[in-house]
């Protein structure tokens, strides 16, 4: 898709703008500059790099389509929002119960409660917004902003003949930023949860040594059980080679997983080490030469992201080999001196059993029918549930050692009450 001409004015002035906002939606992250992406998303962050985001449209992802506004204020850029179509299900996260009465009713209807939907992020799960307006702008400017995004993208998505219109996704320190100035056309609702994991201070006590006797034992015995089984780990920082072997691999996570909101393509994981470069590397557990399974991150100066497992199932048991990535996701981060590792969506209980916490996501959502958009808004709790809190476990020998770690990175975290399994 080429860039679209420039729609300028289609908003009415801001008080707190010289001049009515320039109002601009291209096909193509390529028609946006470097220059102009990092005025709006931080250079430093990986998981709103400009090269992750090339990566991401480079791989041709299936049923999706991507569009970028662009707001400017007397030629400079105050706004860049990702989005992209793609067709998906409004029971993506509701519970069980509900998923087995649309199953039967798409047995005579397959369409049934199936949008083509437009999304404000981006197709891969990074746990964030990508509400891209400029952080030196005063409050006022930047409201005005977001007030002029949620206008936008709205009419883009009537311009597309498109129903359903979401945000995704604020975490519980963002949204009291941006829920006042969106809530007149978005409802905000519960996305899938996502998971932190304290490590420890460097220098002062590794992860096993935090553990409580019976969990340290756990993990000893799993982590045996890969040498036992004849499989190894590998780490690689080029691994388009593998992409044609981790992507089946992927398939398996995903298609076990309740929560499905992007599929990727082989293509994505070729593209990501040419894109990024030494910002992504994977790491590959083979038996024998087969790959049975892969942990794929994204880093940066702050932060080291796993952010999709492979795993072959016919072996999980043998070798342990959910857990024992786990194991290794916590070897990673701390051979780099890290104190926090975020293991995001999907499998609580089991995260929970090894000391993660969970902090809750939102998303904002809208539906273009007026009678629709009253109908979400009154079934939104249904259809997008709160994560159940997974069952407390004292896993650590301190765990007010631990609470105060995660408070001291920043994180906002639940956890049940009581003292869980002894």
């Amino acid at each position: 898709m080429t860039a679209s001409a420039p729609v300028t004015g289609s908003a009415p002035a801001f008080h707190t703008f010289p001049r009515p906002l320039d109002v601009r939606w291209v096909g193509s992250i390529n028609d946006i500059s470097r220059e102009d992406w990092h005025t709006c998303f931080p250079p430093t962050d990986v998981m709103q790099s400009f090269e992750l985001h090339q990566a991401t449209e480079a791989a041709s992802i299936e049923d999706v389509q991507f569009h970028y506004l662009v707001l400017r204020n007397e030629g400079a850029v105050v706004g860049i929002v990702p989005c992209f179509r793609f067709r998906m299900s409004l029971t993506v996260i509701a519970p069980e119960n509900v998923n087995k009465v649309v199953s039967q009713v798409r047995r005579a209807f397959p369409d049934f409660l199936f949008l083509n939907a437009f999304v404000i992020g981006t197709p891969i799960a990074i746990c964030k917004d990508l509400l891209g307006v400029r952080t030196d702008l005063p409050k006022a400017r930047r409201d005005d902003v977001l007030r002029a995004i949620s206008r936008e993208v709205i009419a883009r998505a009537r311009h597309l003949k498109l129903g359903l219109v979401f945000m995704k996704e604020f975490t519980s320190q963002k949204l009291p930023e941006v829920k006042d100035v969106l809530s007149p056309r978005f409802h905000f609702v519960e996305s899938a949860a996502t998971t932190y994991l304290y490590l420890g201070e460097p220098g002062k006590s590794t992860f096993k040594d935090r553990l409580r006797k019976k969990y340290r034992s756990l993990m000893n015995n799993r982590m045996a059980r890969v040498q036992e089984a004849g499989m190894r780990w590998e780490t690689v920082s080029d691994f388009s080679r593998y992409a044609a072997q981790m992507h089946p691999l992927y398939l398996q996570v995903l298609n076990r997983s309740k929560i499905r909101f992007e599929t990727l393509s082989v293509d994505f994981f070729a593209q990501l080490p040419q894109r990024l470069g030494d910002r992504v590397f994977a790491l590959l557990c083979f038996k024998g030469e087969q790959l049975v399974s892969f942990e794929l991150f994204l880093k940066d100066a702050e932060w080291v992201h796993p952010i999709y497992l492979g795993l072959d199932y016919s072996l999980r048991d043998e070798g342990a080999l959910y857990f024992n990535s786990i194991y290794k996701i916590v070897e990673v981060l701390e051979s780099q001196g890290k104190s926090v590792v975020q293991l995001g969506q999907t499998s609580y209980a089991v995260k929970a059993s090894i000391g993660a916490v969970v902090d809750r996501l939102y998303l904002a959502v809208h539906h273009t029918h007026p009678v629709l958009d009253q109908l979400l808004k009154r079934f939104g709790a249904e259809l997008f549930p709160p994560t159940p809190l997974p069952r407390s476990q004292r896993v650590f020998r301190d765990m007010k050692e631990n609470d105060d770690g995660l408070a001291r990175h920043g994180i906002h975290f639940e956890r049940l009450d009581g003292e869980g399994d002894e």
